[in-house]
């Protein structure tokens, strides 16, 4: 870069300043192309072992010329010939020109093609490709996406055997029990404890006063109808069943076991 004076320095100062206002044209590279004038000069000065002798935004650009990457993939598991019997310098175990005994893929044979002279491997299809600096870090690249169709028929057979599967269950978890309908009573299939028919513990009393009902374990202890016909009600609260039946004798006989203990 050739000194400049202080005045040639001011005058290029002023200069740009007026660039930058539009009062002047602006600079033109080596190419005939306008240079934004707010562009800084550390990016608009040229290396000086580029030897430009003018501003230019050149060196910015891509200057390397693209070689001939490719976007291709190797052609897996073909073969480009089958040789009948072994020949010098093939593999030792399965008989391809193609790689050596040591890089074979095949399974170690007891007697390899070499001696035996017989099931010649074709050779494999060679290739080599210049990929770009993407294409080398491509985890994608060569994937055939036909292939996921196998993946969604292994889901599908999956799904399948689960909705089976839940069907069983479902089935097998059925309650069979006496359904009281309008039409005198017959034989139906409820997966609840409680027939839907039948007036919930809860609505049996509407009096503030009444049994308590607990929303949170759905109990109700004492009976929510204590001045009906015992022979009317089906429902006598939780601690009727508690102390009446099976569970009695389930008690007695805990209480039975404590007491031998």
């Amino acid at each position: 870069v050739a000194f400049k004076s202080r005045e040639d320095h001011r005058k290029q100062l002023e200069l740009e300043e007026a660039r930058k206002a539009g009062l002047a044209p602006a600079e033109v590279d080596e190419d005939g192309k306008e240079i934004n004038p707010h562009i800084p000069q550390y990016m608009s000065s040229a290396p000086w072992y580029l030897n430009a002798e003018r501003p230019s935004l050149k060196h910015q650009r891509k200057w390397k010329s693209d070689p001939n990457y490719t976007k291709s993939w190797y052609d897996r598991g073909a073969k480009i010939f089958q040789a009948e019997k072994y020949r010098k310098g093939a593999c030792e175990n399965c008989g391809a020109m193609t790689h050596d005994a040591k890089s074979c893929m095949e399974r170690p044979r007891k007697k390899g093609a070499k001696w035996t002279n017989m099931h010649i491997a074709p050779d494999e299809k060679i290739e080599t490709f210049e990929l770009d600096y993407d294409g080398k870090r491509d985890r994608w690249n060569g994937y055939d996406a036909s292939t996921y169709a196998r993946v969604i028929e292994r889901y599908e057979a999956r799904v399948d055997e689960a909705k089976v599967d839940e069907s069983k269950q479902m089935d097998f978890a059925k309650v069979e029990k006496r359904v009281r309908t309008t039409g005198g009573g017959s034989t139906g299939t409820v997966r609840n404890l409680r027939i839907r028919e039948d007036t919930a513990k809860y609505l049996l009393n509407l009096d503030v006063n009444s049994a308590y009902y607990d929303p949170k374990t759905r109990s109700m202890r004492e009976d929510p109808l204590p001045d009906a016909d015992p022979n009317e009600k089906f429902y006598e609260g939780d601690n009727q069943y508690r102390m009446s039946g099976q569970a009695l004798e389930f008690k007695q006989l805990n209480i039975h076991a404590w007491e031998a203990f």
